[in-house]
Order: C-alpha cells, then sequence, then structure tokens
C-alpha cells in the first residue's frame, strides 16, 4: 500500500516559494531591460528628427536648385512659402515634441571670423524634451553647427 505523501502520489504545482523566486527574477531582468528600452526608444526618436531635417534640407537644396535662390525665413513650424511643393504630402513642421524650422539669415557685416560669409541657411529643430535634443546631438555629432537651449542647427550652405 502507497502512502499519499509519497513523491508518486504528489500533485504537480509550484509551490509559493518557487513562484516567488520566479517573480523575483522575472523583476531583476524587466528592471535591467527597462532602461535599454527607454535609450533605444530615445534613439528611434532623435534618428527620425534626423530624418526629418534631412527631408528639410533636400527641399530646399531641390529649391535653391530650380530658382537659384533659397526660400524665404518663416516663423519656427511654418513652412516658408514656396518650399512645400519640394516636401511630400501633408509634410508638417510641427512635429510630435518638436517643430522644424527653415533658417535663411541674412549677415551684413559677414560672418565673425568669415567676412565673406553673408548669409547662412540651415535647418533647427526646437524640442520640448532636452534629453530628445541631447540624443540628437549625440546622433548628429559634428554636423551640428550650434545649439542653444532647444535650438539645434545644422547649417545647409554659406555663401
Amino acid at each position: 500500500m502507497m502512502n499519499a505523501r509519497t513523491p508518486d502520489a504528489r500533485r504537480g504545482g509550484f509551490t509559493l516559494v518557487e513562484l516567488m523566486v520566479v517573480a523575483a527574477i522575472v523583476g531583476i531582468l524587466a528592471g535591467l531591460a527597462i532602461p535599454n528600452l527607454r535609450t533605444v526608444l530615445l534613439r528611434a526618436r532623435a534618428t527620425e528628427l534626423a530624418g526629418d531635417m534631412e527631408v528639410v534640407r533636400t527641399a530646399a537644396l531641390s529649391y535653391n536648385g530650380d530658382h537659384h535662390t533659397w526660400p524665404s525665413e518663416s516663423p519656427a513650424g511654418a513652412i516658408p512659402s514656396g518650399l512645400d511643393d519640394y516636401l511630400p504630402d501633408n509634410y508638417s513642421f510641427q512635429r510630435n515634441g518638436y517643430q522644424l524650422d527653415f533658417e535663411n539669415w541674412s549677415l551684413p557685416g559677414g560672418l565673425p571670423g568669415d567676412p565673406s560669409t553673408h548669409t547662412l541657411i540651415g535647418v533647427s529643430v526646437v524640442v520640448q524634451d532636452e534629453t530628445l535634443g541631447n540624443a540628437l546631438v549625440e546622433f548628429l555629432g559634428s554636423a551640428i553647427v550650434f545649439s542653444v537651449e532647444n535650438t539645434h542647427t545644422v547649417v545647409i550652405d554659406r555663401s
């Protein structure tokens, strides 16, 4: 006759201690993975932002090639007159968490250190989240010509 407490008669299942150990391990792994996930998502947003800046740069260069001039300056978040024909359909300078700005600066006295440069053409991005701006600067590296607070600018042309 077999005793009810022998291993052969034991019902399948996990003990409370085993379940708690598994839950603790899963919690530790999640704690390690979540910061990495945030970093990956932030880098993906910075890449998206850099891609948007490249779209504007390419459109401005195409505009310049066709009209032999640059689009006019416009406020941040507004597409310069005439540039919309060179951008993808329904393209907006107002994005989730940032806005784009086409820059056309006239420098009557020239650029300090380079008096022969009288015009700077660039694409700026105004970010709402400082960490996104930092990730963009890291992603673009030396392509960022200057950053002031939450605005980061890449120069397209200087003449």
